[in-house]
């Protein structure tokens, strides 16, 4: 048997010895039993279960936590949220590093968290006892004494291979009890398996920043698989784990640049020059995320972010086939729903589109997880989850690449763990219980697919320790890195655990040691980097090597320069073509136009944003908010005003009420108002969410309708009026909140919840706000003056301008007015400037006028456009004015 510390390793020690094999000509042979330490450990437990070497059936760490957090859960802790991981890497530690047992250590050594660690640990047995069952760690205490009595089938001697630092002490007792029976163990090199290069000391290079390392190590090894394809480089990053996405995002863009520039992700990277050996948590690869998801949907109610999600799922049911239409119901959703939605109303919504597969598996998976009510054994929750993303199609909406068919394997492989906690369990768990324990599983594993054979490997230095390359690039050679700091575990008394390498400063010097001069022979050609750091903090080379960083200060890129040649292969000249700038759009073709006066407002502020959204349909789906938004909060003040309104004529009528009439109507007003808002999803607001609202309409509604009394004598003669509007060549049409009739003839009025005013409607050729100004000029009768009702909270009011006095406060005679309207004293001059400009806007807009351009920065603000303008290449301070109390 061949023995290796790391799973990586034998691997690569099973193919190097296939190669020896290969070379001596042979085609076929014995493949040798090559195992790491944890592999063999499970080896050993399953041979002591099935000769009955040991009582009790062994668990491991994934089963065991169970049993932990019973015995945690069964007093109140308050601190640490992980003290479940905290109590099992200190268990492990403790067996690992044979310390002393928990109930030996003295009793002065003790702190709180130690204590209270001896306590778990005793519940922790006892509860094992009672389930006839031993952890992991149990076991491995005992194995040296199975091992010495042979009371396990045990190999006829063992080859140890790339054991580059002295083994844990459970380790190196388990290779005393194997000596002691008699088993021979061989250490090729020392236990390095493979004949180790020379001792290297690497040349090391200091760069201004963590990215310009990495960039650095990746353009060697670009440059060096270009001179040697045949060649094995290995980079070492020794925290990995933390900069994992900058590593994937720089390699990718230096070995890659075009297809990391488009984000093009070739998910089946098979033939990627370069792997990583540690992969992101289980949960963090987007079919595992996305099955969690399912998982965790309720079968009543379904809030829009998650929503979203699954109708963007490429693994449900025929995406391929209805990716188009499940995109239109997300937007559809997105424009017009709540937040939350009932399953009948996404169902709905989905057939309407035509994503009729995926409504019909949403229908069958809700009736499957309504029946999932009641608790049940962790068995019966695997049979449950899978039946529920059976249901949906789950891994049926197009073929998986390899890396998706392995995460996909590895899922499942969670899955049957999972299953095996029966044991472990204090009894059935509920569904928030069981999902919660699945989901803590996939974020405490990690996953990446298997090494294709790439030419380059990243690892970290645990992985690097014993492999071999022909070159290697050790980064972050740093003396903050080498050594680490010393890190004690906090329910181990520190006298106790002084002989853990890490828990010492010595400890951490050491290792540190060894662990270079192992990276010193796994290449004959070794070079090293570590970053500068920013200039508060410097970071320094590590002093356990003697080396000189160089400073380097010109970070290193990757350039693809492509040449024309002529016949001859001599350089000629490269013609470029010339596209001429188009900024003008096809005239449009029909007069009819649906947006209303938007159309003419769009215009005004920039024409490429009327373009966009008017005829390019490029709308601006922002994700809805809990309860009621901006949009459907006017739409329910519009309504409640237009309710009230209903029923009475006049401001006359409005005075003859007396106060509990008024109450009353304002009650029934808000309630029909609400009614409408909600008929259509009734998940957007709760009971007390409802209540609330409610109340909060009703005093607006008061407060309004006291103003109302106030102005002068009126009467409302329509209310929700449509109105066809015709300016330049284009048709549009829009609806009047309220007009009333004054003695000084007709006041138009528009409700507004937002920031509003009068100053928008200034004659230029881009007004700001049109709509008023295209009503007035839309009607059969003129109107004497046009108002914004303003209905906020903190700013109830009117706003407007007027021929002649109204008697409506906030309703100004235009001759009367100064500052802004300075010079505008004839309501007919400023009518037909009106006229004058709208015509012009529809004029452009019909014409194909498109160019990205403006009114002011603050139009920039609030656009959904930059990414389709880009305004922001072309001029870096669009948008940058102060847009606060923008509507």
């Amino acid at each position: 048997m061949v023995l290796t510390p790391t799973s990586r390793l034998a691997r690569a020690e099973r193919k190097r010895l296939a190669a020896e094999a290969s070379a001596r000509g042979e085609t076929a042979w014995r493949t040798p039993e090559v195992l790491s330490i944890p592999a063999w450990l499970a080896r050993l437990r399953d041979d002591a279960l099935l000769v009955g070497a040991i009582e009790g059936v062994v668990i491991g760490d994934d089963a065991a936590r169970e049993i932990w957090r019973e015995a945690i859960d069964s007093e109140v802790f308050i601190g640490e949220p992980r003290v479940v991981e905290l109590a099992q890497r200190a268990w492990r530690t403790v067996h690992e590093h044979c310390l002393d047992a928990p109930e030996d250590w003295p009793e002065v050594l003790l702190s709180e968290d130690a204590r209270a660690f001896q306590r778990w640990v005793r519940r922790f047995r006892s509860i094992a006892r009672e389930r006839d069952v031993v952890d992991e760690w149990t076991f491995a205490a005992a194995l040296p004494g199975l091992i010495r009595t042979r009371a396990l089938p045990l190999p006829g001697a063992v080859r140890r291979v790339g054991f580059e630092l002295e083994p844990v002490p459970l380790v190196r007792a388990l290779f005393e009890a194997m000596a002691d029976a008699g088993i021979a163990i061989a250490d090729p090199h020392g236990g390095r398996g493979a004949e180790p290069s020379e001792a290297a000391t690497p040349t090391v290079r200091a760069y201004a920043d963590d990215d310009s390392e990495l960039r650095a190590a990746a353009a060697w090894a670009r440059s060096r698989l270009a001179e040697q394809p045949e060649a094995r480089l290995g980079i070492v990053v020794p925290d990995l784990a933390a900069r994992l996405g900058a590593v994937e995002r720089i390699f990718s863009a230096v070995f890659d640049p075009p297809g990391f520039a488009l984000d093009d992700s070739r998910e089946d990277r098979g033939d990627a020059a370069w792997h990583v050996s540690m992969g992101p948590a289980l949960s963090d690869w987007p079919l595992v995320a996305d099955a969690l998801l399912v998982l965790g949907l309720g079968p009543n109610r379904i809030e829009q972010p998650r929503a979203g999600r699954l109708l963007r799922s490429p693994w449900l049911i025929d995406h391929e086939l209805e990716q188009r239409p499940r995109a239109e119901a997300e937007a559809r959703l997105m424009r017009w729903a709540p937040y939350a939605l009932t399953t009948h109303e996404l169902a709905f919504e989905l057939k309407a589109a035509g994503a009729v597969r995926l409504a019909e598996a949403l229908e069958r998976w809700r009736a499957t997880t309504i029946a999932h009510r009641d608790a049940a054994w962790p068995s019966g929750w695997t049979e449950r989850f899978q039946t529920e993303l059976s249901a949906l199609g789950f891994g049926r909406g197009r073929a998986l690449n390899s890396r998706e068919f392995q995460v996909l394997q590895r899922w499942h492989d969670l899955l049957e763990a999972f299953a095996a906690l029966d044991g472990t369990v204090a009894g059935p768990l509920s569904r928030s219980q069981a999902l919660m324990r699945l989901a803590e599983r996939a974020r405490g594993v990690t996953f990446r697919e298997a090494d294709p054979g790439s030419a380059i490997e990243i690892l970290g230095v645990q992985e690097a320790l014993g492999a071999r390359f022909d070159a290697a690039w050790l980064t972050t050679l740093d003396r903050d890195a080498w050594p680490a700091a010393a890190r004690r575990d906090p329910l181990i008394p520190g006298p106790i655990q002084r002989a853990v390498p890490s828990s010492t400063a010595e400890g951490c010097r050491a290792r540190a040691r060894a662990e270079l001069a192992g990276l010193a022979r796994i290449a004959p050609e070794l070079h090293g980097s570590f970053a500068r750091g920013d200039d508060e903090i410097q970071r320094r080379c590590t002093p356990l090597l003697d080396a000189d960083p160089i400073q380097e200060t010109i970070e290193t890129t990757i350039e693809t320069t492509i040449e024309a040649t002529d016949e001859a292969g001599a350089a000629a000249p490269v013609e470029l073509e010339v596209v001429a700038e188009d900024r003008r759009a096809p005239p449009l073709e029909r007069a009819e136009i649906r947006g209303g006066t938007a159309v003419l407002r769009d215009q005004s502020a920039c024409p490429f944003r009327a373009l966009a959204v008017h005829r390019w349909g490029a709308l601006d789906l922002a994700p809805p908010r809990p309860g009621l938004d901006a949009r459907l909060r006017g739409t329910l003040l519009h309504r409640a005003l237009e309710a009230f309104w209903r029923k009475l004529e006049d401001r006359d009528a409005l005075l003859a009420l007396d106060a509990a009439d008024r109450a009353a109507r304002i009650e029934d007003a808000a309630a029909a108002a609400l009614d409408g808002v909600l008929e259509k999803h009734r998940l957007t607001l709760s009971r007390a969410g409802r209540a609330l609202e409610q109340r909060c309409t009703e005093r607006l509604l008061d407060r309004w309708l006291d103003l109302e009394r106030d102005r002068g004598p009126f009467e409302v003669i329509a209310r929700e009026k449509k109105i066809a509007l015709r300016f330049g060549p284009l048709t549009l049409s829009g609806t009047i909140d309220r007009i009333d009739r004054t003695p000084a003839g007709p006041l138009l009025i528009d409700y507004k919840t937002g920031s509003s005013g009068r100053n928008a409607w200034r004659p230029s050729a881009r007004i700001d706000d049109p709509q008023l100004p295209a009503y007035a000029l839309s009607m059969d009768e003129p109107p004497a003056a046009l108002a914004f009702a303003r209905l906020r909270p903190d700013d109830l009011g009117f706003d407007g301008l007027a021929r002649n006095d109204v008697g409506a406060r906030g309703v100004a005679e235009l001759a009367g007015l100064g500052g802004a309207w300075k010079g505008v004293d004839d309501f007919d001059a400023l009518l037909a400037d009106w006229r004058t400009a709208l015509d012009a806007l529809a004029e452009d807009f019909a014409a194909g006028a498109a160019t990205v351009d403006p009114r002011e920065a603050k139009v920039c603000g609030d656009c959904h456009l930059h990414a389709l303008c880009r305004i922001h290449e072309r001029d870096p301070l669009a948008g940058s004015a102060d847009t606060e109390g923008a509507e």
